[in-house]
C-alpha cells in the first residue's frame, strides 16, 4: 500500500510539473494540447486511472480505502446503486466472480474536469469521461469488447485530499454485431 502511495505521488509530481492552468467560463480547457491542461486535470485523471487500473483491472481494491469517502455513492444504470464504501468495495471485488477477466479502458481524449468553487475557494471537481469494457475468457478466444459507457465522478477535498464522493456510470451500450 505504501509503495502504491509513493508511486502515485511521484506520478502526480511529474504530471503537475509540466502543467499550465487555464480556465474559461468555469470549465478547465481540455483542448488536446498537453500544455493547456491544468494541474487539477492531471491530478484527478491520475487518481481516476489508478483507481480503475488497480481495483477494476487488477482486482486490488485496497486503493479504494484511500480514494473513496466513507459515504461514497455509486450509481450504475444497469446494476443499481450502492451507498457506502464497503458496498462499493464489495461490488468491485465481485468482478473476480465473473466467468471472464474484465478489463476497463479509458477512451483517449474523453476526460474532462470541471472545478467547483465556493467563495473563490476550490472545494470539489467533476471528472467525466468515456470508457470501454473488454472480456478475456479462460480459453484461447481473443479479448473482445463487451460494452461502452460514460461516467462522471464528483471528487471532493477532504482534509486536503481528493476523494471520490459520488460516481455515476451510465449510457452502457453493447456493441452491434
Amino acid at each position: 500500500m505504501k509503495l502504491k502511495s509513493i508511486l502515485l505521488l511521484f506520478t502526480i509530481i511529474i504530471a503537475t510539473l509540466s502543467c499550465k492552468y487555464k480556465e474559461q467560463d468555469g470549465q478547465l480547457d481540455i483542448v488536446h494540447n498537453e500544455e493547456n491542461k491544468s494541474e487539477l486535470y492531471y491530478l484527478l485523471k491520475q487518481k481516476d486511472s489508478l483507481m480503475f487500473e488497480l481495483s477494476f483491472n487488477q482486482l486490488d481494491t485496497s486503493i479504494l480505502d484511500e480514494l473513496a469517502t466513507d459515504d461514497v455513492e455509486f450509481y450504475h444504470d444497469k446494476g443499481g446503486a450502492t451507498f457506502t464504501k464497503q458496498e462499493f468495495i464489495e461490488g468491485m471485488k465481485s468482478l473476480g466472480n465473473l466467468s471472464y477477466k474484465a478489463r476497463r479502458e479509458l477512451v483517449k481524449g474523453s476526460t474532462e474536469v470541471f472545478p467547483m468553487y465556493k467563495n473563490g475557494e476550490l472545494y470539489a471537481a467533476i471528472l467525466k469521461g468515456e470508457h470501454r469494457f473488454y472480456a478475456k475468457e479462460p480459453n484461447d478466444k481473443p479479448e473482445y469488447l463487451t460494452s461502452t459507457a460514460k461516467y462522471t465522478v464528483l471528487w471532493i477535498l477532504v482534509n486536503n485530499e481528493w476523494k471520490m464522493s459520488r460516481i455515476f456510470s451510465y449510457d452502457h451500450q453493447t456493441p452491434k454485431k
